[in-house]
């Protein structure tokens, strides 16, 4: 996987500067960005002991007064959007940070990308450097969704896994406290004039215990053992 950890870098550092606008600056960026904030906002997370891994460009950094990502270029990026944050170039396998210096880590948009190794690699990190019971709030692809869609990628979103596959995964490190679904209408097939109305009825449905794993991704809520 280590060919691929530097591609993934690599990748994020050339589309840096237009990462915004071309995810977030239109109809679909702004159906996600709308869904991922209803469950971080329901889930009180107070940023001055927090740290978003990986911050990317700073989108979620009001969550988080401490920002870590491996693209140098995306720090840049996000230093350039928040004065005053803590940010830090360096991979999320080995953080610069000592033990058991946070409440709650966010990571967002990462795992969908790595292999189990890597997974478990970031997961011993982040547990290491979360106080007594703090949080991991992370997302990872639906498995039944993946299944159900049979969808297929190279090392972009490739990564899927069911809750109770999760669970397992993470389960000596950390308990499972809740598990919110996004995006369960294929909203690339919606017309854009229907997304921000739909968005909300999306929302709620994903939230149910009959719909959620076929959601196109979940968010994990997690406590440190």
């Amino acid at each position: 996987m280590e060919d691929t950890n530097h591609i993934i870098i690599n990748y994020y550092d050339e589309i840096a500067e237009s990462y915004d606008i071309s995810r977030f600056d239109n109809t679909y960026g702004q159906y996600v960005d709308y869904q991922e904030r209803r469950v971080l906002d329901n889930l009180n997370i107070s940023p001055e002991n927090s740290l978003d891994l990986p911050c990317g460009t700073g989108r979620f950094l009001n969550y988080a007064d401490y920002g870590c990502d491996a693209s140098k270029n995306m720090v840049k990026i996000a230093a350039s959007h928040w004065n005053g944050k803590n940010l830090t170039c360096a991979d999320a396998r080995n953080l610069p940070y000592e033990d058991s210096s946070f409440d709650t880590v966010i990571t967002m948009h990462l795992l969908m990308h790595l292999d189990d190794e890597t997974i478990g690699q970031i997961m011993k990190e982040v547990h290491r450097v979360l106080r007594s019971g703090g949080r991991w709030i992370v997302d990872l692809l639906s498995d039944k969704r993946r299944k159900w869609t049979n969808t297929k990628h190279s090392w972009h979103c490739h990564k899927s896994m069911s809750i109770a596959g999760f669970n397992h995964f993470v389960g000596d490190y950390f308990q499972m406290n809740s598990v919110s679904g996004i995006m369960l209408f294929p909203v690339h097939r919606i017309p854009s004039a229907l997304r921000m109305p739909l968005r909300r009825i999306d929302y709620r449905l994903a939230q149910t215990s009959l719909l959620k794993e076929y959601s196109s991704y979940l968010i994990y809520e997690l406590c440190k053992r």
